[in-house]
């Protein structure tokens, strides 16, 4: 059973709930969509499997995350409504961390994927829908003034741009210009060019 703090405080019976160590960053890849096990395990390292398999139970348990039967019959883990209703704290923690984080540590591990959930809290103008291929993944990004969704896989979208995570750090935070990196080659956009125009703009991008 997870520890209280045993204090009738909104805080106190949140971090009863999420607490707990790993708990968060469960949630943080949830976010991306419904994981498999095996998935979510490679994806935390440090991260045991009799603790992943505790720290799901509680919150499933919790209400938080649900079982949910994928193609071809793989059973994943997805964030329920009640789960997603913690995406704005999951948010707010990043924008806070982000102040200690001048550069990765030395024993820090480093995923493209925890940046493209960041993407959300970059968000300043605009609807649109893009896709993001990397040579071992692929993510869209649909936004509107409502909602910020980043989910993992391939579906159809107005633009799919094409390139690999050295690149993409490049555009997403070290302030290459989109045009230029198509024009060098180590950026290529597939679908509407306006569409990829409306992403670059609405999230602040060059």
């Amino acid at each position: 059973m997870t520890r209280s703090y045993s204090q009738f405080c909104g805080l106190a019976r949140a971090l009863d709930v999420v607490g707990e160590r790993w708990t968060l960053l469960l949630v943080r890849d949830l976010l991306l969509g419904p994981k498999r096990y095996s998935d979510l395990l490679a994806g935390l390292p440090g991260l045991t499997t009799n603790l992943l398999a505790k720290r799901l139970k509680h919150l499933v348990a919790e209400g938080l995350v649900e079982k949910r039967t994928l193609d071809h019959g793989v059973t994943a883990y997805a964030l329920t409504t009640a789960g997603l209703e913690l995406e704005p704290v999951v948010m707010a923690l990043g924008r806070f961390g982000g102040r200690y984080m001048d550069g990765p540590r030395e024993s820090d591990v480093v995923d493209i994927a925890w940046g493209l959930v960041s993407m959300k809290r970059r968000y300043v103008t605009g609807t649109g829908h893009v896709g993001i291929e990397l040579p071992d993944r692929a993510f869209h990004i649909r936004f509107s003034p409502e909602h910020v969704d980043v989910k993992l896989g391939r579906v159809e979208t107005p633009a799919t741009a094409h390139t690999s995570v050295p690149t993409l750090r490049r555009l997403f935070w070290m302030g290459a210009g989109s045009g230029e990196l198509i024009a060098a080659g180590d950026l290529r956009v597939e679908g509407d060019p306006a569409a990829w125009d409306a992403f670059i703009d609405g999230f602040g991008l060059t």
